[in-house]
């Protein structure tokens, strides 16, 4: 830990050189041209009365829950629906951006190849069904989805 911290709380000490207040040891260093160590020293000294450690720097500090937080938030996908013929698509949403970005979007098109519908995960890119392969572009096999 920083030794210009107050306890645990990560808030910046205030220090008093002469009866001008600084709000922390760091910049009453820079003004005064020494070392940030030198006026934490000469603060908790009784040499140097003209020193004086103020505590913490009054005022809240924000707590941060997983749920502010704009890092590893799952992604955002629609569930598999009946077939539509096409009509709708979502989007999939990726939330760690503010707002919300669409990664990709999802539904139910035609195979390029074979012309029949399958659920695409991604519709823009995934534009051929796995049962027909695309002409050998994905490996050949029944389709577990499709309906005897």
């Amino acid at each position: 830990m920083a030794a210009s911290t107050a306890g645990s709380n990560g808030h910046a000490v205030a220090i008093e050189v002469e009866g001008v207040r600084y709000p922390s040891a760091r910049q009453a260093a820079l003004t005064l041209g020494m070392s940030t160590g030198t006026v934490q020293q000469r603060a908790h000294s009784l040499n140097f009365p003209a020193y004086r450690w103020l505590g913490a720097t009054p005022g809240p500090r924000k707590v941060r829950t997983p749920e502010d937080c704009l890092v590893a938030k799952e992604i955002i996908e629609p569930a598999y629906w009946a077939f539509d013929g096409g009509a709708r698509r979502a989007n999939v949403l990726d939330p760690n951006f503010d707002p919300p970005r669409v990664i990709r979007r999802v539904g139910w098109v035609k195979c390029m190849h074979c012309q029949r519908f399958h659920f695409s995960g991604n519709v823009v890119s995934v534009r051929l069904c796995s049962v027909c392969g695309g002409a050998g572009g994905w490996p050949v096999g029944a389709d577990p989805h499709e309906d005897a």
